[in-house]
């Protein structure tokens, strides 16, 4: 099949191959004029090739950005779902978001503000999105070593009880930069990370969002 294309509009040739035993099937002469006839369409008929600019296999920033073009909290469930990236290799829950009894203090009802997920010593762990680091240090509120990524409009994501860093407060960051080293520093009874999603300044269940 062949396809040309005139300055002043679209052209369409299609030449039928040749192929043993055609005979077979006879076309009447008219047929025949008709599909060597050239289609085509005229010099003001508007035609675009534009692909759209968010495509979210193939660019999940793109697709978060647009997710974010209303503030973060006002982002339906819907929209927020599968636009974040798995900050490990693989994931797999060991406690999740909301109340619990506290592994360490044996409180019943404890909060707790994110996703642990299993982890072994020194696994890498990546950022979620692109963004830039708003704090990476030491936690004093049991996180240990701890990055804050903030993505915009409200979007923020933490990473915590790693045992080194491999960023700094004002670094920017594209989706799947790894960020430091899973760890048991910090508030932690083993190797895991915990993987927070902040909502202007309130965590919520990162499941919403990965």
């Amino acid at each position: 099949m062949g396809v040309a294309m005139a300055a002043t509009g679209l052209v369409l040739a299609v030449t039928l191959p040749s192929a043993q035993g055609a005979d077979e099937f006879p076309m009447d002469a008219a047929a025949a004029v008709s599909l060597e006839s050239p289609v085509t369409a005229g010099a003001q008929i508007p035609i675009t090739f534009a692909t759209p600019d968010i495509a979210s296999a193939l660019n999940p920033d793109g697709q978060l950005k647009e997710t974010l073009k209303v503030n973060a909290s006002n982002v339906a469930p819907q929209a927020a779902k599968g636009t974040l990236s798995a900050p490990l290799k693989h994931i797999e829950t060991t406690s999740p978001f909301g109340n619990r009894i506290s592994p360490i203090t044996g409180q019943i009802g404890e909060q707790h503000t994110g996703q642990d997920f299993a982890a072994p010593c020194s696994s890498d762990v990546f950022v979620a999105a692109g963004g830039v680091v708003t704090f990476a240090g030491w936690h004093n509120y049991g996180g240990g070593n701890r990055v804050v990524v903030n993505h915009g409009n409200g979007l923020s994501t933490s990473y915590n009880h790693m045992s080194s860093l491999g960023v700094k407060v004002g670094q920017k960051l594209e989706r799947g930069d790894q960020v430091g080293l899973s760890g048991t520093t910090g508030a932690s009874t083993g190797c895991h990370l915990h993987f927070e999603v902040i909502i202007d300044d309130e965590v919520v269940d990162p499941m919403g969002w990965l």
